[in-house]
């Protein structure tokens, strides 16, 4: 008997095992689904369960660093991820795919361009469509080093914690009138789906009041997170689905809340088949949004129109935009000057540097037609995903969201302004010799941004000249061409002479020879 009772025991140790082994089989399944469409958080948390549980799937802690480095922008380690080089190069036919896209993340273009490259010429069978992505990222890692070698003169700021969050931050709108900031987030931990429209004082320089939520406005999922403040009558407009889509608005008022309760802009609007992320302009009879065309799996959003004929008060069939401006991909996020003539959007095709880029394009009144659409360069875009682009009402400054590198979170606010730029010039020469120094290039970063920098070659008597910001702080840096990286002395700068200002500097590698030190 006791005999027996041992037997089974065995058998049901036996039966409970394989019983677990099927469920993690099959969470297994559900991980590499879920990593393959690229949704690495969840993979991240499918895989990490996996890994607590069984130890026998090989691939899972390779994986689990690949889904930390493109899930994370605060994770940046790439040492655990590369000891799996030598192992997973061989057995998984996308490590140097995958390798390409974290390289990619982290700002290493040439890297990145390389195993990407390497990823297309390997033997191993892929689909077209693997090839044809990979080739897509690789073009995105050319255009970002091109566009970073070659920064246009926007300087920008990540504002502070408290109004950016580990959550995200979408939708910035600056209103003038009250020095308030409105924008959407789901800070909210109970009610993670949910977005609420906050907003925030400007106290000066770059304080701003403790952000606070605007609760009678209503709710927002993450697809329809947009909304408007028109600058001629101040009112707050939001997306709503009702009737198939549908604009209400709120009126500033000097209540604890600050907003109305939300009313139906135009009970006809609705006729336009409206989308969440649109546009209107301040005259409130043109109205610009996003639509997709493709199919439910696919996304291809192109930019749609509708005008109010005046008379009649009816709105005119939504007609695509412009034939310059909508690609084969994604176009979003529109925004229309004052003036009407320049137009600003979000888009993951033309010219981009990775990801939603933004891009402007200007009105010809004698053609009527669209430019063809530019790419704002660094440091507005970036290798990540660009979004919600609005301008202040100087047309010289404003907020735009990003999820880039060294964000808090998700996406974050951004403050961009235009600035002025001077010439500096100089030469780089050893210390201890006199003699200049050739083979190098010289970097000056923000110490602000680092991610940003100017840099200019040095000639054959260690000279360089570039144009730089006029007022800011500076890391320096010369990088040989073999690699080496050395730090000369921070640079400061705060020139008022405008742009025609050249500024002569010289740097000095190691200690300056002087008469004594011969003697």
């Amino acid at each position: 008997m006791k005999i027996f009772r041992v037997l089974c025991s065995i058998i049901a140790i036996v039966v409970l095992t394989d019983i677990q082994a099927q469920k993690v089989y099959k969470l297994y399944q559900e991980a590499e689904e879920t990593f393959y469409d690229e949704q690495f958080g969840e993979a991240l948390v499918l895989y990490e369960s996996i890994q607590e549980i069984d130890t026998a799937y090989e691939d899972v802690p390779y994986k689990i660093e690949v889904c930390k480095l493109l899930s994370n922008h605060q994770y940046t380690d790439m040492g655990p991820f590369d000891e799996f080089e030598e192992v997973m190069s061989k057995q998984d036919k996308f490590y140097y795919y995958w390798q390409g896209r974290v390289l990619m993340q982290q700002y290493k273009f040439e890297e990145a361009i390389e195993s990407l490259r390497t990823f297309v010429k390997l033997p191993a069978k892929k689909s077209d469509e693997i090839i044809k992505e990979a080739s897509r990222w690789a073009k995105w890692a050319t255009a970002a080093k091109k566009f970073m070698d070659n920064p246009n003169f926007y300087e920008i700021h990540l504002l502070e914690k408290g109004i950016n969050t580990e959550k995200a931050e979408l939708s910035p709108v600056y209103f003038s009138e009250k020095e308030e900031l409105l924008f959407l987030s789901n800070q909210d931990d109970s009610r993670p789906d949910q977005f609420q429209i906050y907003h925030t004082r400007h106290e000066g320089g770059r304080s701003w009041s403790e952000p606070s939520i605007i609760y009678n406005v209503g709710t927002f999922t993450r697809d329809n997170s947009n909304i408007e403040v028109v600058a001629d009558d101040g009112r707050l407009f939001q997306f709503r689905t009702d009737k198939g889509g549908d604009l209400f608005f709120s009126e500033p008022r000097d209540s604890k809340d600050g907003w109305s309760n939300p009313q139906e802009f135009d009970s006809k609007i609705s006729s336009t088949h409206l989308s969440s992320h649109f546009f209107i302009n301040e005259h409130e009879d043109r109205i610009i949004f996003s639509k997709n065309v493709g199919s439910s799996k696919e996304s291809n959003l192109d930019l749609f129109e509708s005008f109010r004929n005046h008379e009649t008060g009816d709105w005119s069939k939504p007609a695509l935009f412009a034939t310059t401006i909508n690609s084969e991909y994604n176009e979003d996020s529109p925004y229309l000057s004052p003036d009407e003539k320049t137009l600003y959007f979000a888009s993951d095709g033309h010219e981009t540097m990775g990801g939603y880029d933004i891009f402007k394009s200007e009105f010809d009144p004698k053609t009527l037609t669209w430019s063809e659409p530019t790419n704002m360069g660094f440091p507005v875009n970036s290798p990540d995903d660009e979004i919600h682009f609005k301008l202040n009402k100087d047309q010289m400054s404003g907020y735009f969201t990003s999820n880039r590198l060294h964000t808090y979170g998700d996406y974050d606010i951004f403050f961009f302004w235009e600035i002025h730029t001077i010439t500096i010039k100089g030469r780089v020469i050893d210390g201890p010799t006199g003699e200049a120094i050739t083979d190098a290039r010289i970097f000056f970063r923000p110490l602000e941004y680092t991610d940003m920098y100017f840099f200019s070659p040095l000639d054959e008597s260690g000279q360089f000249e570039m144009q730089i910001n006029a007022d800011d702080v500076y890391k320096v840096e010369l990088r040989r061409d073999n690699k080496e990286l050395i730090s000369l002395d921070d640079f400061e700068i705060h020139a008022t002479g405008g742009t025609n200002t050249t500024y002569l500097k010289d740097f000095y590698i190691g200690k300056i020879k002087t008469p004594t030190d011969s003697q």
